[in-house]
């Protein structure tokens, strides 16, 4: 529901500080919150359950989508202004001219996690080990959305998956997925009790081609950082490793790309 609407003719509003600082993500997550951009990652927040807070957009936006904020289950305030005004944010139209400030939905828990493999016969997981950079993660989770993968799990070694990059780049995809923050790689033990097997991706010798290796109904693909790989304290807990078979002289995918195809395979042969 609409509960205010403003016309603004300047961003110096103390309301409008979330979209001011729009640049400062960090400060964003300690408080809870993050900023949702451009009109495909808003609508997905919009229609995810994840809670609203404010939205800043043109009246062209506003028109198009009355309808869907009124009807929205959150009570929302609404602030409209200029295309220009809009732009000094970021200097340019990165953003399409709508934004939205919403809160950091609350992770899932292992438990929870552990419970729903108790009662499925299959289920495919990711871990994220090492990911730090903003666009990979969200590049992999707009994947993990698309393959079918029922929950991401990411240690702290990663970055967060609601940094606006993340969030942008996948495609609002975060919001659709249980994210679990297991704080160590022991945490993960309840999971392989409940019989999940975990799949490190990794392109080195002795991993087997993922095409062929046979592959658990309970799976977990996990991937690491770039450069430093999958750490030891996770490593020494999975169960094996696969790779995608590239050309001779080619030894690595970027993760994002690599996390596409590995994820496509699992699906496929579900």
């Amino acid at each position: 529901m609409i509960t205010s609407i403003t016309t603004v003719t300047t961003l110096d509003l103390p309301p409008l500080e979330p979209y001011r600082t729009l640049k400062r993500p960090l400060d964003h997550l300690r408080r809870g919150i993050f900023v949702a951009e451009g009109e495909k990652v808003v609508v997905r927040l919009l229609q995810s359950g994840v809670r609203t807070y404010s939205l800043l957009l043109t009246e062209r936006w506003f028109e198009r989508y009355r309808g869907e904020l009124e009807r929205h289950t959150d009570p929302l305030d609404i602030y409209i202004g200029e295309r220009d005004l809009i732009n000094t944010i970021v200097g340019h139209d990165l953003h399409q001219s709508m934004m939205a400030v919403a809160k950091v939905p609350a992770p899932s828990s292992i438990v929870e996690l552990t419970d729903m493999l108790r009662v499925r016969k299959t289920a495919t997981f990711a871990l994220l080990d090492g990911i730090v950079n903003a666009e990979n993660m969200g590049v992999i989770l707009r994947n993990c959305a698309a393959l079918g993968v029922e929950a991401v799990l990411v240690l702290p070694s990663c970055c967060d998956p609601f940094l606006r990059r993340s969030v942008r780049n996948s495609m609002g995809n975060v919001f659709s997925l249980r994210i679990a923050r297991p704080e160590r790689p022991a945490d993960i033990e309840p999971l392989r009790q409940a019989g999940m097997k975990f799949l490190a991706a990794d392109p080195k010798d002795g991993s087997r081609d993922v095409r062929t290796i046979p592959l658990p109904s309970l799976r977990c693909l996990v991937l690491g950082a770039e450069g430093n790989g999958i750490s030891t304290g996770v490593l020494e807990r999975c169960d094996g490793s696969v790779m995608v078979p590239m050309a001779p002289g080619v030894d690595s995918l970027n993760v994002a790309s690599a996390s596409a195809v590995l994820l496509y395979e699992l699906a496929r042969r579900r």
